[in-house]
Protein backbone atom coordinates (compact mmCIF):
# COMPACT_ATOMS: atom_id res chain seq x y z
CA UNK A 1 0.00 0.00 0.00
CA UNK A 2 2.93 2.53 0.80
CA UNK A 3 4.45 1.49 -2.47
CA UNK A 4 1.04 2.55 -3.87
CA UNK A 5 0.80 5.69 -2.33
CA UNK A 6 4.72 6.55 -2.96
CA UNK A 7 4.30 5.67 -6.80
CA UNK A 8 1.21 7.81 -6.92
CA UNK A 9 2.60 10.52 -5.48
CA UNK A 10 6.08 10.67 -7.82
CA UNK A 11 3.63 10.46 -10.94
CA UNK A 12 1.83 13.27 -9.63
CA UNK A 13 5.11 15.14 -9.18
CA UNK A 14 6.89 14.60 -12.39
CA UNK A 15 2.96 15.58 -14.12
CA UNK A 16 3.22 18.61 -12.34
CA UNK A 17 6.68 19.58 -13.48
CA UNK A 18 5.80 18.69 -17.16
CA UNK A 19 2.81 20.66 -16.61
CA UNK A 20 4.75 23.61 -15.54
CA UNK A 21 6.96 23.21 -18.38
CA UNK A 22 4.48 23.09 -20.89
CA UNK A 23 3.02 26.06 -19.51
CA UNK A 24 6.39 28.38 -19.09
CA UNK A 25 6.90 27.60 -22.51
CA UNK A 26 3.49 28.42 -23.63
CA UNK A 27 3.74 31.50 -22.12
CA UNK A 28 8.00 32.27 -23.42
CA UNK A 29 6.17 31.60 -27.14
CA UNK A 30 3.09 34.28 -26.55
CA UNK A 31 5.62 36.61 -24.63
CA UNK A 32 7.82 36.61 -27.66
CA UNK A 33 4.96 37.03 -30.20
CA UNK A 34 3.43 39.93 -28.29
CA UNK A 35 7.14 41.43 -28.21
CA UNK A 36 7.02 41.24 -32.16
CA UNK A 37 3.67 42.29 -32.09
CA UNK A 38 4.50 45.51 -30.35
CA UNK A 39 7.62 45.78 -32.34
CA UNK A 40 5.66 46.18 -35.35
CA UNK A 41 3.51 48.51 -33.73
CA UNK A 42 5.74 50.69 -32.60
CA UNK A 43 7.34 50.69 -36.43
CA UNK A 44 4.46 51.20 -37.89
CA UNK A 45 3.89 54.32 -35.26
CA UNK A 46 7.48 55.33 -35.99
CA UNK A 47 6.42 55.39 -39.90
CA UNK A 48 3.54 57.75 -39.12
CA UNK A 49 5.05 60.08 -37.40
CA UNK A 50 7.94 60.51 -39.89
CA UNK A 51 5.05 61.03 -42.53
CA UNK A 52 2.90 63.19 -40.60
CA UNK A 53 6.62 65.38 -40.45
CA UNK A 54 7.56 65.10 -43.66
CA UNK A 55 3.71 66.62 -44.25
CA UNK A 56 4.00 69.37 -42.38
CA UNK A 57 7.50 70.78 -44.07
CA UNK A 58 6.05 69.67 -47.67
CA UNK A 59 2.77 71.85 -47.10
CA UNK A 60 4.34 74.61 -44.62
CA UNK A 61 3.45 78.12 -45.72
CA UNK A 62 6.79 79.40 -46.30
CA UNK A 63 8.00 76.09 -48.85
CA UNK A 64 4.51 77.04 -51.00
CA UNK A 65 5.31 80.34 -50.96
CA UNK A 66 9.06 79.73 -52.03
CA UNK A 67 7.40 77.27 -55.21
CA UNK A 68 4.66 79.18 -55.94
CA UNK A 69 7.11 81.95 -56.74
CA UNK A 70 9.97 80.05 -58.16
CA UNK A 71 7.38 78.22 -60.96
CA UNK A 72 4.76 81.43 -61.16
CA UNK A 73 5.58 81.48 -65.09
CA UNK A 74 5.49 78.23 -65.64
CA UNK A 75 2.41 77.20 -63.88
CA UNK A 76 0.96 81.13 -64.34
CA UNK A 77 -0.36 81.17 -61.16
CA UNK A 78 -2.43 84.02 -59.82
CA UNK A 79 -4.27 84.63 -56.75
CA UNK A 80 -7.56 83.87 -55.83
CA UNK A 81 -10.65 86.16 -56.96
CA UNK A 82 -13.35 86.95 -54.98
CA UNK A 83 -15.67 86.50 -57.81
CA UNK A 84 -14.28 83.23 -58.44
CA UNK A 85 -15.95 81.85 -55.23
CA UNK A 86 -19.26 80.59 -55.84
CA UNK A 87 -21.41 80.40 -52.22
CA UNK A 88 -23.77 77.44 -52.24
CA UNK A 89 -27.10 78.27 -50.40
CA UNK A 90 -28.12 75.11 -48.02
CA UNK A 91 -31.49 74.93 -49.40
CA UNK A 92 -29.80 74.66 -53.43
CA UNK A 93 -28.28 71.45 -51.97
CA UNK A 94 -31.48 69.81 -50.21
Amino acid sequence: MFKVFVYSLLLTFISLIVSNQIISHEIKNQTRKLNNINAVIQHEENKENLLKTDWVVRTSPARLKILSDKHRSTLKLSPAKGKNIKFIKLEEIR
